[in-house]
């Protein structure tokens, strides 16, 4: 008897130690099993185990915020998807590391398109700068203020401001207007050879397409050529087109003239149309505005030389922009009146002059400046 109930003892105790190991396993692994939790992912509940992390659910979900672009200041990809989207947890940024808590909102933010940053310069122009438009040869000195893309150098805006009182150069520009013309722009170059005298040929894009050697000529015998539009619309009035037309006109004719020689960076509206919408257009493609202070209606049907020279004479004064044409019409006029209009001008101590795209110089008849 004695010995049965040793047995039974210790078989009970090895019974209690087998309970108690199974009971000890259950409650480690319970230990080891993680709380679920509730977020909401774009609206929606969703559950994950406690612990969780923001990287970690938003590969579980799939969510996957969409890239944009860095855009130049004429919005032009300049760096394709280089600004990421990014998580919100209850509208806040948060890093992919964040553990996420019961409750938390997670929401996706596509990247959006990212302008390049700006740049500002201020250049000083001692020599001073015409208006724009420009309606003499006046120069006021001055800075300007040019505000352009950091990465692009894209041209944004210019902005000049005044430092003193204008300065008038004692000389005159002639500039003519419509051409070319196969009949009068040779011998108008001829007469300005001629009499030593180098002016600017405001010329219309369609016109200098189909005698390119004419422009060339202008170019060779050291005249400023400059822009005149493509086709010299007149109806209605230049400024008012529709702006896309405007800047076409503008560009047509400009790039017409870059085939041929310098790339123009005057331009002359048809009429002498202008605005600050224009002048802005014109400027956004590298011209300024050129117009006149002397009109003497050469184009006007059945003006003698004699009339059209007494009307620049009676009107030039120091700093004169004198119109002219040397195409849309018949211009032996405006030919036979030169070397009065050029003695005139010269005898009253004034240099003739060409404009350039210089804007604090200008050429006089020899080509110095």
């Amino acid at each position: 008897m004695v010995v049965l109930r040793r047995v039974l003892v210790a078989g009970l105790v090895v019974t209690v130690v087998a309970v108690v190991g199974t009971l000890l396993t259950r409650l480690l692994s319970a230990g080891n099993e993680r709380a679920s939790l509730t977020v909401m992912v774009a609206g929606r509940s969703a559950h994950v185990v406690e612990g969780t992390t923001l990287a970690e659910a938003a590969a579980k979900f799939g969510l996957h915020p969409g890239s944009a672009d860095l855009v130049d200041v004429n919005g032009k990809v300049l760096r394709a998807a280089a600004v990421p989207g990014k998580f919100l947890v209850d509208g806040r940024a948060a890093p992919g590391g964040m553990r996420l808590r019961s409750g938390e909102r997670i929401t996706v933010v596509d990247g959006h398109n990212r302008r390049e940053p700006l740049v500002r310069r201020v250049v000083r122009v001692p020599g001073g700068m015409p208006s724009d438009p420009q309606f003499t040869l006046s120069r006021t000195p001055g800075e300007q203020v040019i505000l352009s893309g950091a990465l692009s150098h894209e041209l944004v805006a210019v902005r000049f401001r005044a430092s003193g009182a204008a300065r008038v150069a004692r000389a005159v520009a002639l500039t003519f207007d419509d051409g070319p013309s196969t009949q009068y722009t040779p011998r108008i170059l001829t007469a300005l050879t001629r009499l030593r005298v180098r002016a600017t040929f405001f010329v219309i894009g369609y016109l200098a397409a189909v005698n390119p050697e004419l422009v060339r000529r202008e170019v060779r015998l050291g005249m400023t050529v400059g822009n005149h539009t493509y086709n010299h619309p007149e109806v209605p009035p230049f400024d008012q087109l529709p702006s896309r037309l405007l800047q076409d006109e503008i560009a047509l004719g400009g790039q017409v003239l870059s085939g041929l020689g310098p790339v123009p960076r005057l331009f002359r509206p048809p009429g002498g149309s202008t605005s600050a919408a224009l002048v802005r257009a014109a400027a956004a493609l590298g011209q300024r505005v050129v117009l006149w202070s002397v009109d003497p209606a050469d184009w006007r049907p059945g003006s003698s030389a004699k009339e059209i020279t007494k009307r620049v004479l009676s009107a030039v004064r120091p700093g004169s922009i004198v119109i002219l044409h040397d195409g849309g019409g018949d211009r032996s006029a405006t030919l036979a009146a030169l070397p009065a209009i050029v003695r005139g001008i010269r005898r009253r101590r004034l240099h003739l002059v060409a404009l350039t795209a210089d804007a604090t110089a200008t050429q006089d008849a020899t080509g110095n400046r």
